[in-house]
């Protein structure tokens, strides 16, 4: 049994796969007012007496952001701790990681991921040709990145709604919302493969820079 836990949406959740189908999922957070702190442990116990976790995990899965910085601090620590005292592989990856199975290659320099996470925390990623890599933007007041409008975007992957005043930018667009445990759970025979981290590095952005 493989345990996802996105800590990047805007309420956490545990998603449990098995047979490459997800058997259960649970919210950690009902309201963007509860401290992931408070319920990640009750909830994960709950989990485990209900499905034999101690017995039956055999892998650990996160995404790594960009996100809400708490978030990430707070489920990325858990996890750490739970595959060191369990001993057990743990795996996380980046959101841009997760939506490049969504992604083709020919779409790359076309598309743009719109992510958005716990306490109002949203990010905007898009491709540079000229760095080769993705450049994320944190967003602030549902403005978008000025870098953007100069680009040719055909299509936007995101974990959630658009912002509900979105600009002129968004017209045109199509539009494709991706749940992270669906995302995970169509592509766990590939993220199995891939080596066990002892060492999990969350994506915190400050003024549009990633913090080591």
């Amino acid at each position: 049994m493989i345990l996802f836990l996105d800590v990047v949406s805007p309420l956490p959740e545990f998603s449990l796969i098995e047979d490459n189908k997800i058997i259960f999922s649970k919210k950690i957070l009902t309201n963007n007012l509860d401290k992931m702190s408070d319920y990640i442990i009750p909830i994960y116990i709950d989990l485990e007496k209900k499905f034999s976790l101690d017995k039956k995990l055999k892998l650990l899965v996160t995404n790594t952001g960009p996100g809400s910085y708490t978030a990430l601090r707070v489920g990325i620590a858990f996890l750490s701790g739970l595959s060191i005292a369990q001993n057990i592989n743990l795996i996380g990856l980046s959101c841009i990681d997760l939506f490049r199975y969504e992604i083709k290659n020919e779409e790359l320099n076309s598309s743009v991921i719109y992510i958005c996470s716990s306490n109002n925390q949203k990010f905007m990623c898009y491709y540079s040709i000229k760095k080769n890599k993705y450049v994320i933007n944190k967003i602030e007041n549902d403005n978008i990145p000025f870098e953007l409008h100069k680009l040719s975007i055909k299509n936007i992957f995101a974990n959630s709604d658009l912002p509900k005043t979105p600009s002129e930018f968004f017209q045109d667009i199509k539009y494709n919302k991706i749940i992270f445990h669906d995302l995970v759970n169509k592509n766990i025979k590939q993220i199995i493969s891939l080596p066990q981290q002892n060492i999990i590095q969350p994506i915190y952005i400050s003024n549009n820079k990633i913090l080591n």
